[in-house]
């Protein structure tokens, strides 16, 4: 057998398994799936038997305009398979899924798209987030996510937060593949990259916390937690220190992130999480007296939650440790937008998914399935 028949083997047996891990899901993570998928898969595979299919997902709600599905979906290699559920009205945790990685609640709203791709069922999540609802549940599924609000993805009408905030969500993408993260937003966005190899001419002023000004919820400076990413990047940006603290609450991240970018900084580099893991980042919750309150501030969520309200492009990478990422929140416009997602390159190449999550969940489907019946 060649590779050409080998690939083409593999590729049907993962849409396959994921046609029917979709159907088992319907009515939990996915609202719909759509039967055509088989079919447009022969399409595709029969004009290039050597390509490799990109099942994508759409989250539930009407802030997506369909002319954007489209866009992707008439782009050769990927496949519109799944409506994701979504939170109920938005909200920051969904109380009907669990979390396939923590086993804790599911990070929201964009909770369905991410465990669709940890269930093999897509490798895309196409989501909105208003204040968190693409990078969080990302981050705590140890997936990778671009929210493209800075380059002008954004939804169709204004909402206001459960915290009174009011906003336009972004858009974005969520993928196992910081590859196919930015390819799909290239292609919803029409723009060009900037290649990695540019960056150092551009001399991107980028803000590190300094020691001691943010510990996160499992005890760990949130500098030190980013050590790896500052060396990895000292050579091709310039790396100015301030004082992060205090910006586990959104109003003032949103204040801190809007006096930074008047300052002339780029990018923001922060370590979040590890989210939802030992405590829930809700405002429902965060309401309910002292434990709400507890249970909030351990959630991990820093600058997610105002990255949107910035009407930032930012990007998640995750770490390697359970529900633990970095994120790149850049200031508003294109050509910050396309350095924050090139940088996020640079950034993902420093750190390393475990062995054993990418066998479990995203090569699961190559995996033999022997059930007694």
């Amino acid at each position: 057998m060649d590779t050409t028949q080998r690939n083409l083997l593999q590729q049907m047996k993962k849409l396959n398994k994921a046609m029917l891990k979709a159907k088992e899901l319907e009515g939990k993570s996915v609202v719909y799936s759509r039967k055509e998928v088989l079919e447009e898969a022969v399409i595709t595979l029969s004009e290039n038997p050597d390509a490799a299919l990109a099942l994508f997902g759409v989250k539930n709600t009407g802030q997506i305009d369909l002319d954007m599905v489209r866009k992707l979906q008439d782009s050769k290699g990927y496949l519109f398979h799944t409506v994701d559920k979504m939170a109920d009205r938005g909200r920051a945790i969904d109380t009907d899924l669990i979390n396939p990685l923590t086993g804790r609640v599911m990070t929201g709203s964009s909770s369905g798209g991410c465990v669709n791709i940890l269930r093999g069922i897509n490798d895309i999540a196409i989501g909105t987030d208003g204040g968190g609802s693409v990078l969080a549940p990302a981050i705590s599924t140890g997936l990778y996510s671009i929210m493209a609000k800075g380059l002008g993805l954004a939804g169709k009408k204004a909402h206001v937060s459960t915290d009174n905030i009011a906003f336009v969500p972004g858009i974005g993408v969520i993928s196992h593949s910081y590859e196919l993260c930015r390819n799909a937003i290239t292609i919803l966005c029409d723009f060009g990259e900037i290649l990695e190899e540019e960056l150092k001419k551009k001399r991107l002023l980028i803000a590190i916390p300094k020691e001691d000004s943010v510990t996160l919820p499992g005890g760990q400076d949130m500098r030190s937690k980013l050590s790896k990413a500052v060396e990895g990047i000292s050579g091709l940006t310039e790396l100015v220190e301030k004082d992060f603290c205090g910006i586990e609450n959104r109003h003032k991240a949103i204040e801190f992130c809007r006096s930074l970018f008047d300052e002339g900084i780029d990018i923001i580099i922060t370590a979040e999480g590890p989210v939802d893991l030992l405590g829930t980042g809700d405002s429902v919750l965060g309401s309910q007296g002292r434990a709400g309150s507890l249970l909030q501030d351990s959630s991990g969520k820093y600058l997610v939650k105002a990255a949107n309200m910035v009407n930032a492009t930012a990007v998640t990478i995750p770490s390697g440790d359970l529900g633990t990422g970095i994120v790149l929140t850049g200031k508003p416009g294109i050509d910050a937008g396309r350095a924050v997602i090139a940088l996020g390159g640079v950034v993902a190449g420093l750190y390393t998914v475990p062995e054993l999550f990418r066998s479990y969940f995203i090569e699961g489907y190559d995996k033999e399935d022997i059930g007694f019946i």
